[in-house]
């Protein structure tokens, strides 16, 4: 870990840096999966906006996260550490402890001179990450809706629900964030180099917006995701644990509650998309217009109902696979896709370069600097996701490949299966695959900070007031 030292040694060496650093606007996005226009997750999504601003750059078509929970994957992509090397694998495994003695992104920032500001949800809980030294600015999460009600859908599962709401859209806790966003993109001081770091909050769980966003979903038109009878057949009983088919989906479908279910996460991600569309105007208008840095990317994927699942917490394509694209003036073409296997530990490093700092010695991931100056330039990485201590999946340009805990695998072809629907990890000819794929796993991993096991695939602890009337409830 790097302490304190590290910390004020990188800060003196700011001055080092003849030339003036560009901007960053750094959007992190909470559970949004390929659900997008420009990825074309569900026909029927509609992203103007993120497609917009995807344009302005490299969208990275093959990018996953290092973790399919809020938590780990946060702080995998901060602090440039894998889940195995923090012991940070699941929501329950606590991040602040790790965090602190961490030289995370923003904390390198704010030592090499940067105004860093930031708000929303970057950090799992909210939290700066444990110290006051980490941010100019911390603003925390926006407060949302005055009031409401979870069950809204019948199911009477906490916040997995949806629902449209009476608030109006100035109410919602991401319109204030990008309010706040804006404010500062206009009027923050020119004799600093800005890091404006802006966690949205939706599409997450409760999916409650405004009625209007639901009506553009008209429920009688909605289409489900593309699925297969009894997908889980050939899945070890490792996989079926965290897909948990007896769960969140036999809810559903007891309910039948599945098209609205569908229509109502497609209504979230379009306020969301309204929300973006705003910040980008405000970027133009902005005297920062012309020297910003924007760097897009969602924490995890999400299920509904592919593979019997729902929620993140689990190690397939629907799980791990993330929206992010960077736009980095001077370097990378507008209207660009890159299909290389990328993961959030080769954030960290980018970051660094586009912005003309050094990269810490415990970041080990390798920029994507050469991808964003030619998207098809040769590259050997691939992307790793891990869900809790010896649970891991493996992505490169045709395959996935997941070992669990217990040494069962799954092995999918993506050139001939996208939907992972046929495991082809028992079928001869396909050890040295396997072999090679899992080459890049870790020999050795640290304890969960929480002293479990880990990767048990938990959703996040549901309130003890849940199911009853709300006040000032923050999403």
């Amino acid at each position: 870990m790097f302490r304190l030292l590290t910390f004020i040694l990188l800060a003196a060496s700011a001055s080092v840096f003849a030339q003036p650093h560009p901007d960053v606007l750094f959007i992190a996005v909470d559970d949004l999966n390929d659900w997008t226009s420009y990825l074309g997750g569900h026909p029927q999504a509609k992203t103007p906006n993120i497609d917009r601003l995807v344009a302005r750059g490299v969208a990275f078509t093959n990018s996953h996260c290092a973790a399919p929970a809020c938590n780990p994957s946060r702080a995998a992509l901060m602090s440039g550490l894998r889940p195995w090397q923090t012991g940070v694998y699941t929501n329950g495994d606590p991040a602040q402890g790790v965090m602190k003695d961490v030289l995370t992104l923003n904390r390198h920032f704010l030592a090499n001179g940067y105004n860093t500001r930031g708000g929303g949800k970057i950090y799992h809980g909210y939290s700066s990450e444990g110290r006051a030294d980490t941010w100019t600015e911390w603003a925390g999460l926006f407060p949302s809706i005055s009031e409401h009600e979870e069950n809204y859908n019948g199911l009477n599962s906490g916040h997995f629900d949806w629902g449209p709401v009476s608030a109006k859209t100035e109410e919602m806790g991401d319109t204030k964030a990008t309010d706040w966003a804006i404010n500062h993109l206009k009027t923050a001081p020119q004799d600093k180099p800005l890091f404006l770091a802006l966690g949205y909050v939706k599409p997450h769980l409760p999916w409650y917006v405004p009625q209007m966003y639901f009506d553009r979903f008209p429920l009688a038109d909605i289409k489900l995701p593309v699925t297969k009878v009894n997908d889980l057949d050939d899945v070890p009983e490792a996989g079926k644990k965290m897909a948990k088919p007896n769960g969140d989906h036999a809810a559903v479908l007891k309910g039948d509650k599945w098209k609205q279910a569908v229509q109502a996460y497609l209504a979230t991600i379009s306020y969301l998309d309204d929300q973006v569309g705003r910040l980008l105007d405000g970027l133009d208008n902005s005297p920062r217009k012309d020297k910003t840095i924007i760097v897009w990317w969602t924490d995890h994927g999400w299920h509904l109902g592919e593979k019997e699942h729902w929620r993140k917490f689990a190690l397939w394509e629907e799980a791990t696979r993330t929206s992010m694209a960077i736009v980095a003036p001077g370097v990378s073409k507008p209207g660009s896709a890159c299909s290389a296997p990328v993961d959030y530990m080769n954030l960290y490093p980018t970051v660094c370069e586009l912005a003309g700092l050094p990269v810490p010695e415990h970041v080990k991931g390798a920029s994507l600097v050469p991808l964003l100056r030619d998207p098809d330039t040769k590259w050997d990485g691939v992307a790793i996701c891990t869900h809790g201590k010896g649970n891991h999946g493996v992505r490169d340009a045709q395959w996935r490949y997941i070992r669990y805990a217990d040494g069962s695998e799954e092995l999918y072809d993506h050139s001939k299966d996208p939907y992972e629907w046929t495991n082809l990890a028992g079928e001869v000819g396909m050890s040295e695959i396997k072999s090679r794929l899992a080459a890049v796993l870790p020999k050795e991993e640290v304890k969960p900070t929480s002293g479990g096991k880990g990767g048990d695939g938990k959703p996040e602890k549901k309130g003890k007031n849940q199911g009853k009337k709300k006040k000032g409830k923050a999403e």
